[in-house]
């Protein structure tokens, strides 16, 4: 069986993985690739079929592309597949920490069937340029599997209303901490959650300045389940307990920093056409603050109907805040006001 992704073919084995929800991903993953200015050479570290990579070199112009799998039947397909698109490339039949400990590769791309966890170390050690990664085992990050976060990730997070964003920032963060180890630091290119993943996209700078720089900006959410207040916190800041006289919870570490960069997000909409267009202007459009809160919840522990998220977003704004919706849900937002003048807003 044969399928077509973008501009490429794709020959199907039932012994090989392919996953076709990821399909609207990877549209999303050739947005990021063509407005790259340094296409050396691109790593599908788990390539499976190949469809990664291969897209990476003819629809995001890399020089040179890597295909790495440890299964001899994807390799095969991996070749079929090069020959169907008319490409030639090294490939690799071996195990992914291995050959990353090897070599070191221009741009590396994690996209495992669930923990990226087992392959960060060798990922972090050999990566110069740029460092995609996709996790789906999204209830570590989350909060909805506490004990598996603090095993895998050594990163705490119980459920809250805005989970996908502490979840997306809890993953920023311990890629961030994986790279540290070997002084490189990281800038976020562009990221998303959607459905079962989370996907990032880094540029990595080898200094200690980048890595200090970088680890500066972890930290921990503090909420209070009480009152559903939220705070943000650096690396060994001070808090007190919360207004209401809860206590908070502690979340992370997680990063505190931007989860996109404005010129990157702007040049992909040049190129991004339907339901891509529609979720890069979304992710446009988000502010970069970590503060959020999810309106439906929020009013239901005042005890209230929802407003509609337009009236409350044109109410933060006249009021002085900034205010912005989020790519992942339809009842978040983000702003800069604190819980007390939100609820003087809904409750007004």
């Amino acid at each position: 069986m044969i399928v077509e992704e973008g501009k490429v073919k794709i020959k199907l084995d039932r012994d090989v993985f392919y996953n076709p929800r990821m399909r609207f991903c990877r549209d999303l993953d050739v947005l990021v690739w063509r407005v790259l200015d340094d296409k050396r050479e691109f790593l599908d570290a788990l390539a499976g079929t190949g469809v990664r990579g291969i897209r990476a070199k003819v629809e995001g112009g890399y020089d040179v592309v890597y295909f790495n799998d440890r299964n001899p039947k994807a390799v095969e397909l991996i070749k079929e597949n090069m020959k169907l698109n008319g490409i030639e490339a090294e490939v690799f039949n071996k195990d992914a920490n291995i050959l990353m400990r090897e070599k070191k590769f221009w741009h590396i791309d994690l996209d495992p069937f669930g923990s990226p966890a087992e392959f960060m170390d060798s990922a972090s050690f050999s990566v110069k340029k740029y460092l995609s990664v996709t996790a789906t085992d999204t209830a570590a990050f989350c909060g909805s599997a506490t004990e598996s976060g603090l095993r895998k990730y050594f990163v705490f997070a119980e459920m809250t209303d805005i989970y996908p964003e502490i979840g997306l920032r809890a993953l920023i963060g311990y890629v961030a901490r994986e790279l540290a180890k070997y002084e490189k630091g990281i800038e976020v290119l562009v990221c998303w959650t959607k459905e079962h993943y989370y996907r990032i996209h880094l540029k990595v700078r080898k200094s200690l300045r980048a890595s200090k720089d970088t680890v500066k900006k972890l930290g921990y959410m503090l909420y209070c389940p009480n009152c559903m207040n939220r705070d943000f916190v650096g690396v060994g800041e001070c808090f007190e307990r919360c207004e209401c006289g809860g206590r908070f919870r502690i979340y992370g570490p997680i990063w505190l920093g931007d989860v996109k960069d404005a010129e990157i997000v702007r040049k992909m909409l040049e190129y991004a056409k339907g339901k891509a267009e529609k979720f890069v202007k979304a992710i446009a459009e988000e502010l970069n603050t970590p503060l959020a809160y999810n309106i439906h919840a929020l009013s239901k522990k005042l005890k209230i109907n929802p407003p509609k998220m337009e009236k409350i977003l044109t109410d933060l704004r006249e009021n002085g805040f900034t205010a912005s919706r989020v790519h992942y849900s339809g009842t978040v937002l983000k702003t800069n006001a604190k819980i007390v003048d939100l609820i003087s807003l809904l409750n007004s």
